[in-house]
């Protein structure tokens, strides 16, 4: 069987283009959530601290 190097060289390098594409919107994602559940843990304690 002969393995054509440029078609699988093309398939791996799209394969790996949406990896990246879906990877880093998930990690910009889940760092404002986190930024997000600090901010509103911090609201809650000022005011808990207020009363």
């Amino acid at each position: 069987m002969y393995i054509d190097w440029i078609t699988w060289s093309i398939w791996l390098t799209g394969f790996f283009i949406l990896v990246v594409w879906i990877w880093i919107p998930i990690k910009e994602i889940k760092a404002l959530v986190k930024k997000k559940h600090q901010e509103m843990m911090e609201a809650q304690d000022q005011i808990r601290g207020k009363k």
